[in-house]
C-alpha cells in the first residue's frame, strides 16, 4: 500500500496537493485502489500506483493533466471491451420489437400513399372553402391597424 507522500516521491511530485489532484482526476479508475486507512489517510493499491504512473507519463509527454485523464478512460473503455463478453447464461430477450420502429420498405410506401390522399382531401376542402366565400380579402399587415391611430397633422 502506497502512501500520498510515498506516490509523491515515486511520481517525481513536488508536493501532496499535486498527487491529490492526479487521483481527482482519475478517481473513478482508481475508486477500486483506493483504501482509506486512520485519519482517513488514503492508501493506493499497487495495480492503481501503475495508473498513476501512466497518468503522470502521459502528463510528462506534453498534456494537460484532463488530456492525459481522458486518455486513461479511453483506454479503460478499450480494454472493457475487449475483455467483456457475453455470459454463458445468456437468454434470448422476447420483446417484440416496435411495429413503428421496424417497417419493411412497402408500409412506408403504403403510409406516404395515404398520407398524399389525406393532404389532397385537405386541399381540395381549402379551396372549396375559399370559393364559398368570395369576400375572404387578403390580410392587412400587423402595422395597417397603427397607421389609422397615428395623426399625421
Amino acid at each position: 500500500m502506497h502512501t500520498i507522500s510515498m506516490l509523491r516521491r515515486t511520481l517525481g511530485l513536488s508536493s501532496d496537493n499535486q498527487v491529490r489532484n492526479r487521483i481527482e482526476r482519475i478517481k473513478d479508475l482508481l475508486s477500486e485502489h483506493i483504501r482509506r486507512g486512520p485519519n482517513n489517510q488514503i492508501f493506493l493499491t499497487d495495480p492503481g500506483l501503475d495508473l498513476m504512473k501512466q497518468f503522470q507519463e502521459l502528463y510528462d509527454t506534453g498534456l494537460t493533466l484532463a488530456e492525459a485523464s481522458n486518455v486513461l478512460h479511453t483506454n479503460s473503455l478499450i480494454d472493457e471491451s475487449r475483455t467483456s463478453s457475453v455470459s454463458s447464461s445468456f437468454s434470448q430477450n422476447r420483446a417484440k420489437p416496435a411495429n413503428d420502429l421496424i417497417r419493411p420498405e412497402s408500409t412506408i410506401t403504403q403510409q406516404l400513399n395515404r398520407i398524399q390522399e389525406q393532404l389532397g382531401v385537405l386541399e381540395r376542402q381549402v379551396a372549396s372553402s375559399a370559393s364559398a366565400n368570395p369576400r375572404a380579402e387578403e390580410p392587412q399587415p400587423w402595422w395597417s391597424r397603427l397607421r389609422e391611430d397615428v395623426d399625421v397633422s
